[in-house]
């Protein structure tokens, strides 16, 4: 390639690279890009077209270089770099669509590349030994031609990486949650079952986005159900952010999500407490001055009571207080999933009263469907236990799981998390309703 070739890639390069990442400056007239690789990547691009002897004192172009590929990640931040910049012009290159916008930005993407592959053939013979490893190794895989662009360009999207991410400090962080299960494998409950299956559903088909919020004391399954529930379809990616993201970063959370319409998200917000919280974007924002887009759904889960001016903006799902009988429904529903299409009400209730016995004994901390679902799984595997029981269950005395336990737990629990005031409100509403 003679010099007046490779000047020739050098500007259309520049030209590419204005294109992609500059917006102009009304106050200074000047085009400014993100701080970051696009603003090196310009820097190589200017400095390697100005002649050596007029940028005496000023960062030569080994400067820029090593600085593009230093770090472990240099190829991965500098694509990630050129995929948001084609979400800033409405173009999603990672959906695999074909339409003008997209061919007429993958022909600038493919412009600045070549630019770029050219930069240390640009060095003098006294800067090439300057140039460090890992900026030899990032402009040597560096791809070349519209295909390969595009198809590096889609792989550094970040939401390929996973269909459940935490959010911290403006990052989508891929986890693997372990309390994801198949939604057949949650037992009693019915009612709050059938709500959750009857929203995410309706969220999915495009029937409505309205907020779920879901209030339960702990153990009830709230993280586990609303992960499984989302992440059954397959077209919905989950985001995790911290509770405090309600008050800091909302709104850099919310303008990320917005530029991706080719996917459905369920943003997250786990074990909350509603009462520190500063509710004053999330007012805004949801069913205030504005709403989220249709492929964008809140879901909040506390411990704790929404306030009113909050469960207006969505659907409050509120669990019953897990007791005897909601014991023994899960019970049966377990046994159902295990293979007996009809438990025999004598071995129900012998299984629950070995968990509560076993409670009893302190072999669990708390009287909860979590621990309930531990206890069963220990169930399942132990032929002995099955065995012990089953034949209890044939004999004359039956004993049934202890409703007391439940009542006496509950209100402890109750009162270690809302306080006296509140178990008096209980005891006087009961009291009224006699």
């Amino acid at each position: 390639m003679t010099a007046a070739e490779r000047r020739k890639v050098l500007e259309r390069g520049l030209h590419a690279a204005e294109f992609v990442f500059c917006r102009p400056d009304p106050a200074t007239g000047l085009l400014t890009a993100p701080a970051g690789a696009p603003e090196m990547m310009l820097g190589a691009l200017r400095t390697a077209l100005v002649p050596a002897a007029e940028t005496a004192g000023a960062a030569r172009l080994t400067h820029y270089l090593n600085a593009l590929g230093s770090g472990r990640d240099a190829e991965p931040e500098l694509l990630a770099s050129c995929f948001a910049a084609a979400l800033r012009h409405g173009v999603i290159l990672s959906a695999g669509v074909a339409d003008e916008r997209a061919e007429f930005l993958l022909g600038r993407m493919e412009q600045l590349f070549s630019a770029l592959k050219l930069l240390p053939s640009c060095l003098g013979r006294a800067e090439r030994p300057e140039l460090s490893p890992g900026a030899e190794a990032l402009f040597a895989t560096l791809p070349e031609g519209k295909a390969a662009v595009r198809s590096a360009l889609a792989n550094a999207d970040e939401l390929s990486r996973g269909r459940c991410f935490l959010f911290r400090s403006g990052k989508l962080i891929p986890v693997s949650p372990e309390s994801v299960k198949p939604v057949g494998k949650f037992f009693g409950f019915a009612g709050m079952r059938a709500i959750y299956q009857d929203h995410f559903r309706d969220f999915t088909s495009g029937v409505c986005n309205v907020p779920l919020l879901i209030h339960s004391l702990p153990g009830y399954g709230k993280t586990s159900m609303v992960l499984s529930h989302a992440l059954a379809s397959p077209e919905v990616t989950v985001i995790l952010p911290e509770p405090a993201a309600l008050e800091r970063e909302w709104d850099t959370l919310l303008d990320k999500l917005i530029r991706r319409p080719d996917r459905k998200f369920v943003l997250f917000f786990d074990d909350i407490d509603p009462r520190s919280v500063d509710w004053y974007h999330f007012r805004t924002n949801v069913g205030g001055a504005f709403s989220p887009p249709a492929h964008i759904m809140v879901v909040l889960s506390s411990n704790y009571e929404f306030p009113a001016g909050i469960l207006s903006r969505g659907r409050r799902m509120s669990y019953p207080v897990f007791d005897e009988v909601r014991c023994i429904e899960m019970v049966e529903d377990f046994l159902r999933d295990f293979g007996l299409k009809r438990p025999p009400k004598n071995l129900v209730s012998l299984i629950a009263a070995d968990y509560t016995e076993e409670f009893g004994q302190k072999k669990f901390t708390e009287l909860s469907p979590r621990t309930l679902m531990r206890y069963l799984t220990v169930y399942g595997m132990s032929r002995g236990k099955r065995r012990t029981i089953a034949e209890m269950s044939l004999g004359d005395v039956i004993t049934k799981p202890d409703g007391e336990l439940f009542y006496e737990f509950n209100i402890e629990l109750m009162r270690s998390l809302y306080g006296e005031e509140y178990i008096q409100k209980l005891l006087k509403d009961k009291l009224k309703n006699l």
